[in-house]
């Protein structure tokens, strides 16, 4: 499917946590608006949210999903999972499918069942998996990730693909570039770093 604007969204779940990479231009068409655009997004301190898409509809919906949680956990008394956190995207994006939110979403987590990796289209599919691409790069993000993932990566093994992949993406996608922000989620919560392109 063709977004209005382009990006290369890299998910991998990992033996020990898990791995989000993204590239940093926000475009309009073939205008650039910058390349300084933030597409992952730490929501609590062991899942990241990462989109391809309308900056403001994925900004909008990181928003309304801060106040989610915030909310889920005061009436749970508990700390939100990624799977409960999935859903409620789901079911955000499917609510609104007639009038869709132009994004493409990656979550990624580490909770009591383990490491967790999802990816869901603008109209509210959840799919679990082992690793993903997102945005108008996924073609060539996915060739590598095809041809370097392996079962049991640990995270070090995995941002290392995820850089290769969203460069790959970078590289052959015109609405992709500026520096990669690289998000990994472990037990001690989670990381980030900006690798200059």
């Amino acid at each position: 499917m063709s977004l209005p604007t382009g990006a290369t969204i890299v998910g991998i779940k990992c033996s020990d946590g898990a791995v989000v990479a993204t590239d940093s231009l926000v475009s309009w068409g073939t205008m650039v608006l910058t390349e300084k655009g933030v597409k992952a997004f730490k929501l609590t301190d062991t899942i990241v949210l990462a989109s391809a898409g309308l900056t403001s509809d994925y900004q909008m919906l990181v928003n309304r999903l801060q106040a989610q949680i915030k909310l889920y956990e005061l009436n749970q008394k508990k700390k939100i999972g990624v799977k409960v956190l999935s859903k409620m995207v789901a079911n955000t994006l499917y609510s609104r499918r007639m009038m869709p939110l132009y994004v493409q979403t990656v979550i990624v987590g580490l909770d009591a069942d383990g490491p967790a990796l999802y990816t869901l289209d603008m109209g509210g599919s959840l799919i679990p998996d082992e690793y993903t691409a997102a945005g108008t790069g996924v073609r060539t993000a996915y060739g590598v990730l095809e041809n370097d993932f392996k079962a049991g990566l640990t995270v070090k093994e995995a941002e290392e693909i995820a850089i290769r992949a969203v460069k790959a993406g970078i590289a052959r996608d015109v609405q992709s570039g500026g520096p990669i922000q690289v998000m990994v989620v472990t037990k001690d919560g989670v990381t980030e770093r900006i690798i200059e392109n």
